[in-house]
């Protein structure tokens, strides 16, 4: 089954990834920062280590903490995963998608997928969607579709198709929760195998740029001559462009941008999906998707969309980054923010102990499930030492110091890309500091989110408040 047409393209995808010459200064700040990023993790190591620090007490009890200290090392293959990324693809270089002047074989679908409990936010969301598109695309290049279990009406000015699953549908494996609701949308929509879906949750958002960016996208899989499949596209999900309810959530989740740059795109960049894909901004051909499907049983119906991507990954589709952003929210309170992780981790267990997936399309990610089971002690570890020091062998304490500055990173990175100076300097860099100084309170919301996890686990699919 080769999708892939063979003849040859007048655009190229590299020309919208060639870097530009204008980066040089701006590349060798970035660089010098990502080194002073990992000299002043070894100097905070050597400061806070027994050379300076050394242990007063001499006890079992403090021996046994320093044992335990060895939990440090386990955000080291995390921290210097994402760092790798940092340095291999420039975080802050950002690419301009050309104009949509080629056409498509397909059309874009942009399919959004709810349960249709806030009729509000959809049409709000579908009315900016379809004014970013008929500004950024002919009217036949695009369609807008909304897949609900809870019937709702659009006006017909919202230019969108409403698919309603029928209560009475049974996927033949038992899919449920929103992967039901994505695979009755295979039969029940009018894409043909070469449209492209652009998956998104109901409050995602879009600008005229990240169109383009899908578009190119998707003409340069149209004609690229290598590969059995068309690749599947995920780009960046940015939370502070669409308003910030919740100031700490919302700067907690500076982390997953940073991460999208981090593990994310590495992965991407090389056709892969070891540790899965998000559930929005997915970019995939209608074939490949049918091809695939929804219908997994128990194992996909928490996070739908990781599973989809190691099946994807299995049946040898390969993937590819999309440096684009799109825009949602984060969680309003603190109870959805652990509930979110929590689902997250069961999830992605499930998919870990799916038989039904090759080990080696899961084996790196459940060695990352691994150490984010075991991370909590790593965070307790660490402010047992603050309020209990005991003398930290040099080695031990500049291998912490890395993964700490290079964790800082993701934050730092994930703040520059969600957050643009508006108005002072005095108000943005406050912000960042109130970021940074943060951390140690988004390592505990973290943590307990896993906890929750494992002590609680998943039985079904929690959606986060979406409406303030």
């Amino acid at each position: 089954m080769n999708i892939v047409s063979s003849s040859r393209p007048t655009f190229h995808w590299q020309t919208y990834t060639q870097p530009r010459p204008q980066w040089n200064r701006k590349l060798m700040i970035y660089y010098t920062a990502l080194l002073l990023v990992t000299l002043g993790g070894l100097a905070y190591g050597f400061v806070f280590s027994e050379v300076f620090f050394p242990s007063q007490i001499h006890s079992d009890f403090h021996t046994i903490l320093n044992w335990l200290k060895l939990s440090w090392l386990i955000p080291l293959p995390y921290a210097m995963l994402n760092f790798y990324s940092f340095f291999r693809y420039p975080a802050l270089r950002r690419a301009t998608a050309p104009a949509a002047t080629h056409k498509l074989r397909g059309r874009l679908y942009f399919r959004y997928v709810t349960r249709g409990n806030h009729p509000k936010l959809i049409a709000e969301t579908i009315a900016r969607a379809c004014d970013e598109l008929t500004a950024a695309l002919p009217p036949d290049a695009w369609a807008l579709e909304v897949v609900v279990d809870n019937p709702i009406e659009l006006d017909e000015q919202y230019c969108a198709t409403v698919i309603i699953v029928p209560p009475d549908y049974q996927p033949p494996k038992g899919a449920r929760y929103k992967a039901r609701a994505l695979h009755y949308a295979l039969s029940a929509s009018s894409a043909q195998p070469q449209d492209w879906i652009i998956h998104l949750d109901e409050e995602t958002r879009f600008n005229g740029d990240t169109v383009r960016a899908i578009h190119a996208f998707a003409y340069a899989e149209e004609h690229r001559k290598s590969g059995r499949y068309p690749r599947i596209g995920q780009g960046i999900i940015l939370y502070a462009k669409s308003g910030v309810v919740n100031w700490l959530n919302t700067l907690a989740d500076s982390i997953r941008v940073g991460d999208d740059y981090g593990r994310f795109r590495l992965q991407f960049e090389q056709g892969r999906a070891w540790f899965g894909m998000h559930g929005s901004f997915v970019v995939v051909q209608d074939a490949v998707e049918r091809m695939i499907g929804f219908d997994h049983g128990p194992a996909g119906n928490i996070t739908e969309d990781a599973y989809f991507a190691l099946a994807a990954q299995a049946a040898g589709v390969r993937f590819g980054f999309i440096h684009a952003y799109m825009f949602e929210r984060s969680p309003f309170n603190l109870v959805d923010f652990a509930k979110q992780r929590r689902r997250w981790f069961g999830g992605l267990w499930a998919c870990v102990f799916a038989p039904q997936l090759p080990l080696r399309d899961r084996a790196l990610l459940g060695t990352f499930m691994t150490l984010w089971a075991v991370s909590p002690l790593c965070i307790l570890l660490v402010y047992t030492n603050l309020f209990m020091p005991t003398g930290t062998p040099l080695w031990l304490a500049m291998v912490g110091g890395i993964s700490f500055f290079y964790f800082v990173s993701l934050y730092i990175i994930g703040f520059i890309k969600s957050y643009e100076r508006q108005g002072s300097w005095r108000r943005y860099l406050g912000l960042l500091a109130v970021q940074i100084a943060l951390i140690p309170v988004f390592s505990v919301m973290e943590s307990l989110g896993v906890i929750y996890g494992l002590l609680s686990p998943v039985r079904d699919f929690h959606i986060v408040q979406k409406e303030a």
